[in-house]
């Protein structure tokens, strides 16, 4: 383990440099508050392992500067009170604040060396705990987007629609802020799976994905809906502009193939998520009546 970073406590110059030494000649890097308020301002601007504090000082002491340190959210720190030997009623008053250990004067260099021991050992306990929470917390972020992403094609599943489509109605309601719906389809997949085999299928689906993505704007998110259907929630957008953003979709996937054989077209049902709707399903619904109006039309075209 790395030298303990101490900050040494007293209002008394030459107490305070007295135990710097000490801690040095044991191995530790110190610094020097002279005074509670000094030890606060010191603390705020830098991370310390351990606080010896001696416990009588003007202003703020060192029950006070126990106190502050154990409201703060930065790691823990280890925090060592120095006493004369007849405060017991003091003493136990600081480790009722939040004191991990003591101190009593004249200090002796044996004794401070084994509370050292046990301060880097609880020290040492903080650190790994600390390391595991992030570590915990990059896993949960890292699942959490994971179930929300169709392992295939890389966009979002149906678990993330039915979040995101709720959160846009939220703000359609409290802002009248407008978000549109597309419905999509690929055209003729099955049988373009028949022909070509289900591993270029597959590929269609990436490439579909591909090229949807680069043709929206930044707020726009791209969702998996089952198959080879997919839904895009086009936000800030109604019908009139979020049709004209799909007909750029619709073009650029006509021509992303690379040979004919390959080309695959998408056929979009529009609608618009409405603040009077029953629930956040209702405006899917929508778009999908006209996706199939869409596919009744002839294909390759957008229906609102």
């Amino acid at each position: 383990m790395e030298p303990l970073s101490i900050v040494v406590v007293d209002d008394d110059p030459d107490a305070a440099e007295a135990l710097c030494r000490l801690l040095g000649s044991l191995g530790s890097s110190c610094r020097v508050a002279h005074g509670g308020e000094e030890a606060v301002a010191l603390l705020s601007r830098a991370q310390f392992d351990l606080v010896i504090s001696d416990s009588r000082m003007p202003g703020v002491d060192g029950l006070s500067l126990c106190r502050a340190i154990r409201t703060r959210d930065d790691p823990y720190v280890y925090f060592i009170l120095v006493t004369a030997d007849d405060d017991r009623a003091h003493l136990l008053e600081a480790m009722r604040s939040g004191a991990d250990d003591y101190l009593t004067k004249p200090i002796d260099p044996e004794t401070l060396c084994a509370r050292l021991l046990c301060a880097e050992r609880v020290i040492r306990l903080h650190r790994t705990l600390r390391a595991r929470n992030r570590q915990l917390r990059h896993d949960s972020e890292r699942n959490f987007q994971v179930a929300r992403v169709d392992a295939l094609t890389g966009a979002r599943n149906r678990r993330a629609l039915a979040e995101d489509v709720q959160a846009k109605r939220a703000g359609v309601i409290r802002y009248g802020s407008p978000c549109a719906v597309a419905m999509c389809d690929l055209d003729h997949f099955k049988e373009y799976n028949d022909a070509l085999g289900h591993l270029a299928g597959d590929e269609a689906l990436k490439r579909v994905v591909r090229v949807t993505q680069a043709q929206l704007r930044a707020g726009d998110a791209l969702y998996r809906f089952g198959g080879e259907e997919f839904v895009v929630l086009l936000q800030h957008q109604n019908l009139l502009s979020a049709r004209a953003a799909m007909e750029r979709v619709r073009r650029a996937v006509a021509h992303s193939a690379p040979s004919d054989a390959e080309k695959i077209t998408i056929s979009v049902g529009l609608a618009e998520l409405r603040a009077d709707d029953a629930d956040d399903e209702v405006a899917l619904g929508r778009a999908d009546s006209a996706l199939y109006r869409a596919k009744l039309g002839g294909r390759n075209r957008i229906e609102t």
